[in-house]
């Protein structure tokens, strides 16, 4: 296996996560039903450079119409506290750091790599796609640069202090109040292998020697 393989599966998974938590359009519901499709995540699982516990993810229990308006009510309606389960770093943080300061400490981790935030789909930095998504970036820019014969260290420091700062500070949280509130399978056993993949991502990052991968100050 290609050195780089394993990192760029670690990529591919927080692809396929953040498409989880996105609003569920029809392509990515009919792939989620797909029975082959949880055989291509255990493989992809399988495949990366630490271990995940994979209990898979079940199938939406709802109809089409019905995941698309469980989304909106247990995600996209009402502001912090008075939504069921709100995507937002921002809700879960309140008593640590603000809102602006979550932000403005966002935007410069984007900013440093030269990523830009839709404007056509409003994206607001501490969506949890967002972060699911510029995990991702990073984690493809680390196997690009392996594959090329770069130093790939700069795009480990990003994603261990990414997570160190931001992921790993709330989807703890963001679990526990979805298996609380939210009842549809799918977005439970998402979470549930959300966490478990993110504290995982970490421990390994942590533990790389520390040439190859220091949290920056």
């Amino acid at each position: 296996m290609d050195a780089a393989e394993p990192i760029l599966l670690v990529s591919q998974v927080y692809l396929f996560l953040s498409k989880c938590f996105s609003y569920p359009r029809e392509e990515f519901s009919r792939l989620i039903e797909d029975q082959r499709t949880e055989g291509e995540l255990r493989v992809m699982v399988e495949g990366l450079p630490f271990h995940v516990d994979c209990k898979g993810i079940p199938s939406p229990a709802l109809s089409q119409e019905g995941l698309e308006t469980e989304y909106i009510n247990s995600f996209d309606i009402g502001i912090g506290a008075s939504l069921p389960c709100p995507l937002y770093e921002s809700a879960y943080r309140e008593e640590e750091t603000s809102s602006r300061d979550i932000t403005e400490e966002l935007l410069r981790f984007y900013d440093h790599f030269q990523v830009r935030l839709s404007d056509k789909e409003k994206d607001y930095p501490d969506h949890l796609v967002t972060e699911l998504e510029f995990m991702a970036f990073l984690g493809k820019k680390e196997a690009e640069a392996m594959g090329k014969g770069r130093d790939p260290a700069p795009y480990r420091r990003a994603q261990l202090d990414f997570l160190d700062r931001h992921l790993d500070k709330w989807v703890h949280r963001l679990n526990e109040r979805l298996q609380q509130r939210v009842k549809e399978p799918f977005y439970q056993g998402a979470s549930s292998f959300l966490r478990e993949f993110v504290m995982n991502h970490l421990s390994y990052l942590r533990n790389l020697p520390q040439a190859a991968c220091s949290v920056t100050t």
